[in-house]
């Protein structure tokens, strides 16, 4: 299909003109900057006029509440369970000693692309670091791309592109990331080529473009999924989506995918990334886990600006008095609490929001209805710990042939903590999985994920690996080294028709941003907080959860009439050599015509 679709004509005519287009352009810089980090705020008494109750512990919630109390407000937070950090905690195994085996419900990635998180990361303190928790960030050097009978593909990070000297033309672009495509990721010349230049259509979209037509199609519509080679869409589908958001190419929008896409390109190119000591780089993981590096340092930190934090303690309603929250009712072991604040912010899945969400609340604010329409993926973690130490990759390791959508991270190499002190001692690595697709048969039991029993669900997926990671006459990885597992403690059920998850992620499904609300609402003293309101990372991750965090904090600043200062948002990266290309598009678009570089589209209308 990709050779009608891009006959050597047209091809040349899309050069000609992005060289034309790009040629006016050819002086911008395209190294932008970011600011610096926040310092912080003293703690001081709240004023009268000044509490706000937040109600879940997650990346969102403590954020929110993080600056909130560092500008003055007393702050109490609320979590249904009895630890901190919602999906970001650690987990551990049960009855595996005094020190139990440390899991998690995903390995966690900080890209470099993000900026919000980092700088919350290096205000929260930690014992012996001049950065606070944010020096416990350890820079990736590889990622692996593993494939079932077929050659496996560790890549650098960063990896050397044949960029020429920036700033460069549209024209360079396409080559260079064509080149990429070609000669790293080992696409056919044709598919590389058509893979780059779609990519160019999206970086020279304007924003209207994005959040009016690529918002509300699918990936695979917008990337030609279904018309293309395996190989292609081993690498521009699936393969490559679920390594930076948990969901289907077949149901995320594509302004979604293609926002984070090109913000890990220029990461990927050294552009924009935080950086600086041991974080920076283009992917960075904890040096070990995560609840004890970042999140009880965190909770403690919360504490001693005094957020007072109520643990096992779940927000079941709301109480209203027109556009205005009265009270709020929390219930626990002790029984149902009325709890009462100047300010409320929700900072719980929107999936849970949405049974506090009753018909009052959305007369006095219709857009919050759309919560109730949002959607959410299964993103499960599994843990094998292991006898010996395994280091499939000095990264992540993205299984491109597994139908269960499956990656990993050998902890052990990143941790400062030996894994030995932990359990009987005797663990020295834990490979960390995260199975992203659950209604996909297996391929070898031919089972859905969700139809499995947590032993199949362990063995199939330890077979999907293996078959990954051994052949061409080496076995990285055998039955023998496991000394035990552990499946994400959010899953229950497995094995039966009660099957259930705790823990899901929202995905960013086509046409879902306008069903997302603002952190600001109607209702005067009820904000939201998290990655599933519309934020400018859009999808579902750390980054997105604290950028939400920090839009629910200055929503409260806004209404309570605060004098302290906003809590900056970092905004993404904007490449200036895009700009003209976009003032250009945003006319087009206006007159109901595609992008001047859709080859593939150029004859349909966007709307």
């Amino acid at each position: 299909m990709h050779d009608k679709q891009l006959p050597p004509q047209s091809r040349r005519s899309f050069f000609k003109n992005a060289a034309v287009a790009g040629a006016g352009v050819a002086a911008l810089t395209t190294m932008g900057t970011v600011p610096g980090a926040g310092k912080g705020w003293r703690a001081s008494a709240a004023p009268p006029g000044k509490t706000v109750a937040i109600f879940g512990a997650g990346p969102a919630g403590m954020t929110a509440a993080h600056e909130l109390a560092e500008r003055g407000f007393a702050v109490t937070l609320y979590e249904a369970r009895n630890v901190l950090g919602g999906k970001t905690r650690s987990i551990y195994a049960p009855n595996s000693g005094s020190t139990p085996l440390p899991g998690e419900h995903g390995f966690r990635s900080f890209f470099g692309f993000y900026h919000n998180l980092p700088d919350t990361m290096r205000r929260i303190p930690f014992a012996g670091n001049k950065n606070g928790v944010w020096d416990n960030l350890v820079r990736l050097e590889a990622a692996m791309i593993a494939g079932v009978n077929r050659h496996n593909l560790t890549i650098p990070l960063p990896f050397p592109i044949p960029l020429p000297q920036l700033p460069m033309t549209l024209k360079a672009f396409i080559d260079s990331v064509s080149s990429v495509l070609e000669t790293v990721w080992r696409l056919p010349a044709q598919e590389a080529l058509f893979a780059a230049e779609r990519l160019g259509v999206y970086v020279t979209s304007c924003d209207e473009r994005k959040f009016g037509q690529w918002e509300n199609i699918t990936w695979t519509d917008f990337a030609k999924l279904n018309n293309s080679s395996k190989e292609y869409n081993r690498f521009l589908g699936d393969g490559f989506i679920k390594e930076l958001v948990a969901t289907k190419s077949a149901n995320c929008s594509a302004n979604a995918i293609g926002l984070v896409g090109e913000s890990y390109v220029w990461s990927l190119l050294g552009i924009n990334n935080d950086g600086g000591a041991a974080g920076e780089g283009n992917d960075r993981v904890l040096n070990g886990p995560t609840s004890e590096q970042f999140v009880n340092p965190w909770g403690d930190y919360l504490r001693s600006i005094g957020v007072k934090i109520q643990l096992e303690q779940q927000l079941s309603s709301f109480k209203t008095n027109g556009k205005h929250i009265a009270s709020a009712t929390v219930s626990g072991s002790g029984g149902t609490n009325a709890v009462e604040a100047d300010y409320y912010i929700s900072a719980i899945p929107h999936e849970r929001f949405s049974t506090v969400l009753d018909d009052a609340m959305v007369a006095a604010d219709p857009a919050l209805a759309g919560a109730r329409k949002l959607q959410n993926a299964w993103m499960v973690g599994l843990q094998y710990f292991l006898k010996s130490r395994h280091d499939l990759a000095n990264g992540h390791v993205g299984y491109n042939d597994a139908s269960w959508g499956l990656t990993s991270i050998s902890e052990a190499q990143f941790w400062k903590k030996p894994l030995t002190s932990y359990g009987d001692g005797t663990v020295k690595d834990v490979l960390s999985a995260i199975i992203s697709d659950w209604d996909t048969p297996g391929m070898f039991n031919k089972k859905t994920a969700k139809q499995c029993t947590p032993e199949e669900i362990v063995k199939e997926t330890w077979e999907q690996i293996k078959a990954h990671v051994n052949g061409d006459g080496v076995t990285q990885l055998t039955d023998d080294m496991v000394h035990s597992t552990l499946i994400d403690t959010g899953l229950t059920g497995a094995g039966t028709p009660q099957i259930a998850y705790d823990d899901s992620i929202f995905i960013q499904n086509a046409g879902s941003w306008t069903q997302r609300p603002e952190a600001a609402t109607g209702i005067d003293n009820l904000m939201l907080a998290g990655d599933w309101i519309k934020t400018d990372m859009n999808v579902s991750c750390m980054e997105g959860a604290n950028e939400g965090g920090r839009r629910a904090a200055n929503a409260v600043l806004h209404a309570s009439g605060s004098s302290q200062g906003a809590v900056e948002l970092h905004k993404q990266f904007k490449q200036l050599l895009w700009e003209p290309f976009k003032a250009v598009d945003a006319g087009l678009y206006r007159a109901n015509l595609p992008n001047e570089f859709d080859i593939v589209d150029g004859g349909r209308k966007p709307h």
